[in-house]
């Protein structure tokens, strides 16, 4: 029975394997895109000062140089991405602390992923289509910026490479030390980022595309080795943090905030709604003769309708998918009735539309959340950030392919590498958390990157194929529509944006840290920051966290009665009141705020909170320095009393400070 279904499963995908031979000319570009791709990472390397989380890893690597041991100034023993961490300490060790040797590591990483690239893409692609995806990889932005930072997204994003190339391997040749291979790979790469347990699926690509009991028993146990290792080394990760507190329990007040709601439906509204879904069903399943495929079409088409009913758009819609095309390639006549279910589909779709507007909802975010559910389909909206010309072109592919699966035909086999290496992980994503941060999907780019550039491959043969039968003049226009491809997937515009950017695109912290340096202050002088990580790398002397408490909250600690960030030690500031508190007290100096240039959208409100927002846009705020990204501030409140001497400032007035990396 197992072996059965894997045989019509694998019986739905045609092999797209290239036989095309590699010329001089191939490898002659292929070094030219490694050359270019490893001198954009590398130029101006050190340009900028640290900014994002880079000082989170650059404190632990200076700590390693002079103690053995990846420690922040918190105490906290820094687990993750151990392997870089050891190697931005032996870059500093050898070239001397700065941004550029800081970074070298993860440079080096980003220029070996682009030759691990090429040898992914020979799967799927052509040498000619595999210099677009390679000089994808090389030249896409996010890339380039990833492997200027010293964080562990361009070691994530390698290890993928290399785990791509292994399994590809043992789908090849069925030798169990290239799955082994793969499954190392995947264990470094979550020892770099616990994201890499979404590549997991990838195991289970040979076995289902080629019907193989025996590959799919062993990709199942190294998927279940996999889960295992991650829930050992994020338990591990996790422990050595110290144990949070809510805004509650430490004292913090937080404004309420406007929420939206779902108009809920009655139990008689809800069972009649499953009636007249499964009505549908059965109207659609009673024209399909083999009874498991009607039994399927049916449940999943009424399944579909029920969840949309629910507000579970995603899943309905992707049910009523599969219901359809199941319909379409069993069923006899099955158009008119499918019709009749997407009318329906649309018109309860309307009516929520005009239901959640009538009850408040107004900006299109609130009605896209209210009506999708869960799982959260925002993850795959935000992966489409990376490349919107990749994206395009693999949902092309993929509605194309959907086409052919209708009407009983081959689909290629790089759309199941589009749905293992992209789509679920990304449903997966979407069950834990609404909404992620851009980098939190970047374990699915170079999947996506690679389904992207064979959708276009498996398209133009397609369409050249029609055109004409000469082979000798489809060759042009293949380099036409590469060359085209690799600069849409690209971008040239934001490519231009990015090389050599310097604080056009990246916060000035280190300027803001060397005009503080520069000032002459005294003990009872005050500093906060509004980004305490860097100041604290750049700084011996930060005396508050200036941040909303909802922020704070997620990486802060109570010590001895006073809230600290976790780490680097340094009390946490979270309202006006605070704030008007520090500054009405009669023994301080001058108040410097160090702003932040990151989290720049709404100008940082919701990073400040409103009252501190406010605050900081009053005249007693005297803007004293503006950095070279034109937003960084340093803000300066003079003081109340004459300066003290250095023997009275030390003794009278107590200080806080953070220890020095």
């Amino acid at each position: 029975m197992i072996q059965k279904l894997l045989c019509g499963i694998a019986s739905w995908f045609e092999a797209t394997s290239p036989a095309q031979r590699v010329s001089r000319w191939h490898i002659l570009l292929l070094v030219l895109i490694v050359t270019i791709g490893g001198a954009t990472r590398l130029w101006e390397l050190g340009a900028v000062g640290l900014h994002g989380d880079e000082e989170t890893m650059a404190m632990p690597a200076m700590h390693i140089i002079e103690h053995g041991t990846p420690t922040l100034p918190s105490g906290m023993f820094y687990a993750r991405a151990l392997g870089q961490l050891y190697l931005m300490a032996a870059s500093v060790a050898t070239f001397g602390e700065s941004e550029w040797a800081l970074r070298l590591p993860s440079a080096l990483c980003g220029t070996l992923l682009v030759v691990l690239a090429y040898f992914a893409g020979r799967r799927f692609l052509t040498p000619a289509w595999n210099l677009v995806f390679t000089a994808t990889v090389a030249f896409l932005p996010t890339f380039i910026i990833d492997a200027q930072t010293a964080r562990m997204y361009v070691f994530l994003v390698t290890c993928v490479a290399a785990m791509l190339i292994l399994i590809f391997r043992w789908e090849r040749t069925g030798q169990l030390a290239a799955l082994i291979g793969a499954l190392v790979v995947f264990g470094i790469g979550l020892h770099f980022h616990s994201l890499t347990i979404f590549n997991a699926f990838l195991f289970l690509f040979p076995g289902l595309l080629h019907g193989d009991r025996r590959k799919l028993l062993h990709g199942l146990i190294a998927f279940g080795i996999g889960v295992a290792m991650f829930v050992v080394i994020e338990d591990w990760v996790a422990s050595q943090y110290p144990p949070r507190v809510s805004l509650e329990d430490a004292g913090v007040q937080i404004g309420s905030r406007a929420r939206w709601a779902v108009p809920e439906a009655g139990l008689p509204l809800i069972l009649a709604g499953a009636a007249a879904a499964a009505f549908l069903g059965w109207r659609v399943a009673r024209r399909i003769a083999w009874r498991l495929a009607a039994c399927a079409a049916g449940a999943l088409l009424g399944a579909g309708i029920f969840a949309q009913l629910v507000f579970f758009y995603h899943v309905a819609f992707l049910l009523l998918i599969a219901g359809g095309l199941i319909a379409l390639r069993h069923g006899e006549r099955t158009l008119r009735p499918l019709t009749i279910v997407a009318a329906v589909s649309a018109a309860i779709g309307i009516a929520h539309v005009l239901s959640l507007r009538s009850s408040g909802v107004e900006s299109f975010r609130q009605l896209f959340g209210a009506m999708v559910g869960q799982p959260s389909v925002w993850p795959m909206l935000v992966v489409a950030q990376y490349s919107i010309a990749a994206t395009i072109a693999a949902a092309a592919a993929l509605a194309v392919a959907l086409g052919l699966f209708a009407r009983r035909e081959r689909i290629p086999d790089f759309m199941l590498l589009f749905v293992l290496g992209v789509w679920v992980p990304l449903l997966a994503v979407g069950v834990f958390q609404w909404f992620v941060p851009l980098r939190y999907t970047e374990g699915q780019v170079l999947p996506l990157l690679l389904a992207g550039c064979a959708a276009v491959q498996w398209l133009f043969t397609r369409a050249s194929a029609r055109r004409t039968r000469d082979g000798a003049r489809a060759v042009p226009l293949q380099v036409v529509a590469a060359t085209l491809a690799a600069v849409a997937f690209v971008n040239p515009m934001a490519f231009s944006r990015t090389v050599g950017a310097g604080y056009g695109i990246h916060p000035d912290h280190k300027g803001a840290a060397e005009f503080v340096r520069s000032r002459p202050l005294a003990p009872e002088d005050i500093v906060l920051a509004e980004d305490v990580l860097q100041q604290t790398y750049y700084l011996d002397r930060v005396d508050y966290w200036l941040v909303a408490p909802y922020v704070a909250v997620q990486f802060a600690q109570q010590v001895d009665g006073v809230l600290r960030d976790i780490y680097t030690a340094v009390p946490v500031m979270t309202s006006a009141e605070e704030l008007e508190a520090l500054i009405a007290r009669p023994d301080r100096g001058a108040i410097y705020v160090i702003g932040s240039g990151e989290q720049q959208s709404d100008g940082r409100r919701h990073m400040r909170g409103p009252e501190i927002f406010s605050m900081l846009q009053s005249p007693r705020f005297e803007v004293v320095y503006q950095g070279r990204d034109g937003v960084t501030k340093v803000w300066k409140v003079a003081r109340t009393q004459p300066a003290r001497t250095q023997t009275l400032e030390a003794s009278a007035v107590p200080r806080i400070r953070a220890a020095a990396p």
